[in-house]
């Protein structure tokens, strides 16, 4: 006999929608949202101001996420705008019962203080022939071998062959050939550092996993950052705009005369405005949340205040000084 086990009904894709990868549909989530609470005057805005950034194409009809943003707004209107199903939340077959595993804790590690080393002993070989590459190769031991005259000699030897034009300063591929002469120089006539650290390792597993852990700490820590910075821009470009442009009244029209203009500071940006609509809008919360402007005001009074105490006693102290130099120069 086989036993049916009666669950809860859960969230189920719709038939017909592709649904977008976790980081697009992050975006997608938030714009809908967004559009969902200000109208399709929102969207014409967004699609006006970011036609040219790939992470809004969903906006476009012809666009395979497109269908699913629809969807999204029209969740949300409707007050249904819950989480989506995942590839990790489907149950697989012949798992019916059994409690998902909790997603394991994530866990912040402490930020690197400095960045690892460069790495001593690579070089990116450039986009040239197999013959070419073995040939700067070749010579670079050479060079490394005999010194700076075998170079000379060999420069003036082969100045009218064109294999040996990377030995010209000028020439793209001087820079690599520069770059694995030092290396095959600490290889072949190591500096004491370098065997002490090699010596140091040799049989010990411990020194060279630890570097290599706060390497691959400190690429993690670069790729957080990135995404932070990411996430924060297009926080930024959401609530910018949000602004209704369109949304003003002329209170007063001032005429200049050619005089008064070359006293006028440059023009703002569309950017610099936006910038200052957004720090208006961040002071009027502080001020709702029970900030008020005398108390600002009354701390810029103090801060003006000491600012001017500390002026007068620099002015004393010089006045004393003076009065000391003509003293001794009686």
């Amino acid at each position: 006999e086989v036993s049916e086990v009666t669950e809860a009904p859960a969230a189920k894709s719709v038939v017909g929608i592709i649904y977008p990868p976790p980081e697009v549909r992050n975006i997608v989530d938030k714009t809908a949202n967004f559009v969902a609470r200000n109208g399709p005057e929102f969207e014409v805005r967004i699609r006006h101001n970011e036609q040219s950034n790939p992470k809004f194409n969903f906006l476009t009809a012809g666009d395979p996420y497109h269908a699913y943003y629809q969807h999204k707004v029209k969740e949300i209107r409707e007050g249904r705008g819950g989480p989506e199903p995942t590839l990790a939340s489907t149950p697989k077959p012949g798992f019916a019962g059994k409690q998902a595993a909790a997603p394991a804790p994530i866990v912040e590690t402490v930020a690197p203080k400095e960045p690892p080393p460069e790495w001593e002993f690579t070089a990116n070989p450039p986009s040239i022939s197999a013959q070419d590459l073995d040939i700067v190769r070749l010579t670079a031991q050479f060079v490394a071998r005999n010194g700076r005259q075998f170079l000379t000699n060999l420069a003036a030897k082969e100045q009218f062959n064109y294999q040996f034009d990377f030995l010209r300063p000028q020439h793209s591929l001087f820079h690599y050939f520069t770059k694995l002469v030092e290396q095959y120089t600490k290889i072949l006539l190591g500096p004491q550092d370098v065997v002490d650290k090699l010596k140091t390792d040799v049989g010990k597993n411990t020194p060279v996993l630890d570097r290599v852990q706060k390497r691959v700490d400190w690429l993690k820590y670069q790729e957080r950052q990135q995404k932070q910075r990411e996430e924060a821009l297009d926080r930024e470009r959401m609530a910018f705009a949000s602004i209704d442009w369109h949304d003003f009244v002329v209170v007063e029209t001032i005429t200049f005369t050619d005089e008064e203009q070359n006293d006028l500071p440059p023009p703002l940006t569309v950017e610099q405005l936006g910038s200052r609509v957004l720090a208006e809008q961040r002071a009027k919360k502080m001020r709702e949340e029970g900030i008020s402007e005398v108390e600002m005001e009354v701390e810029a009074d103090k801060g003006e205040a000491m600012e001017e105490e500390e002026e007068e006693e620099e002015d004393q102290g010089d006045a004393m000084d003076m009065d000391e130099d003509e003293e001794m120069e009686e």
